[in-house]
C-alpha cells in the first residue's frame, strides 16, 4: 500500500475480491453485497439457504478475512457499511455482541464494580458489556438504577434491594433497548452520581461517538445529568470517530478496557484527565 493510502474497508475488500473467489464464496459474497441487512441480522441457516451454500461455507467465508466466526464478522460488516454511509446504520443483534470479545468484557465488567464506591444513583447504558456489569451489581448495596436496556433491567430481577427504572421510549428490538426523545425528557429533570456506558467508537481526543443519531442524543442527555462518566469498552472500540458525538474526552472520568489498548492511546486519554484501567481478559495467562 502506498504512503497516504488507507486500507480498504471490509465491504470494499469483499466487493473488490469477489471475482477471484471460488464459486461457493462468490455466492456468499454476492448475497452479502445485495442483502447486507439480512446478512447482519438473519440466523446462519437462513443466510446459507438464501446464498445457496452450506453453513460451514458461510463460516469459512467469514474466517478468510481473519474473523473467528459469524458474530465478529457481522459486527465489523455493520461498522464498515456505516463508515461508507450506505444508508442508515444496521445495528448488529444483541446475540452477536454478547459473544464477541467475551473474556475481555467479563473482566471489564468485574473491574467496574470496584469503581461504584459511594454511588447511590446510577445510569447503565444498554450494551453487552454493561449487561455483564449489571449482573455483577446484583448483590451490591442498594442503588437507584436508570437504564435504557430491557435486558439490563431484567438482570436485576430478584435483587430487591435495588430500585430499577426504565425511562420510556420506542423499543429497539435489535438492541433490546429503549430509544427516542422520551428518554431525554425523562432524565432531564433528574441527577445521577455516575453513568456507566459504552460506545461504538472512542477517540482519545474527540471522545465517544456512535453511528446511531437517536442513541447519540439520548446518551448525551444521560451524560449531562451524571456527575461521573465511566466508559466500559474493550480495546476494539478505540477507532476513528463515528458520525454522531456523545461527549468529548475531557468529560470522561474513567475508561475500563483490556490490555489490548495501545500505550500511546492510553497516554492521550490520561492527558485529557481520563483514568485508564487496563485489565487482563478472563482466562489470560
Amino acid at each position: 500500500m502506498a504512503a497516504g493510502e488507507t486500507a480498504p474497508t471490509l465491504i470494499q475488500s469483499i466487493s473488490l475480491g469477489l471475482g477471484g473467489y471460488n464459486k461457493a464464496f462468490q455466492l456468499v459474497g454476492s448475497y452479502l453485497l445485495t442483502s447486507p441487512e439480512a446478512f447482519i441480522r438473519e440466523p446462519l441457516q437462513e443466510i446459507a439457504r438464501a446464498a445457496g451454500v452450506s453453513e460451514p461455507t458461510v463460516l469459512r467465508f467469514c474466517r478468510q478475512f481473519g474473523f473467528k466466526g459469524l458474530p465478529d464478522f457481522r459486527i465489523a460488516l455493520a461498522m464498515s457499511l456505516a463508515r461508507e454511509a450506505q444508508g442508515a446504520f444496521i445495528d448488529p443483534g444483541v446475540t452477536d455482541k454478547a459473544v464477541v470479545n467475551l473474556a475481555a468484557k467479563r473482566a471489564i465488567a468485574r473491574f467496574a464494580l470496584s469503581l461504584v464506591g459511594d454511588d447511590r444513583s446510577i445510569i447503565i447504558d444498554s450494551g453487552s458489556t454493561t449487561q455483564l456489569f449489571a449482573e455483577n451489581l446484583r448483590a451490591a448495596n442498594p442503588l437507584v438504577i436508570m437504564t435504557t436496556g430491557l435486558n439490563i433491567a431484567e438482570a436485576f430481577r430478584g435483587a430487591s434491594q435495588h430500585t430499577v427504572m426504565l425511562p420510556g421510549g420506542t423499543v429497539r428490538f435489535e438492541s433490546n433497548s429503549l430509544s427516542g426523545r422520551m428518554v431525554e425528557s425523562t432524565v432531564g429533570g433528574m441527577r445521577f452520581d455516575t453513568i456507566y456506558l459504552g460506545a461504538d467508537a472512542i477517540d482519545p481526543v474527540l471522545g465517544l461517538s456512535t453511528f446511531n443519531e437517536a442513541e447519540a442524543h439520548q446518551n448525551a442527555a444521560m451524560v449531562a445529568v451524571s456527575q461521573r462518566v465511566i466508559v466500559l469498552a474493550d480495546s476494539t472500540k478505540f477507532r476513528a470517530p463515528a458520525l454522531h458525538r456523545i461527549c468529548e474526552a475531557d468529560r470522561i472520568h474513567a475508561v475500563i478496557t483490556d490490555t489490548g489498548l495501545a500505550d500511546d492511546t492510553a497516554k492521550l486519554l490520561e492527558q485529557h484527565g481520563v483514568a485508564v484501567h487496563r485489565v487482563e481478559p478472563e482466562g489470560s495467562i
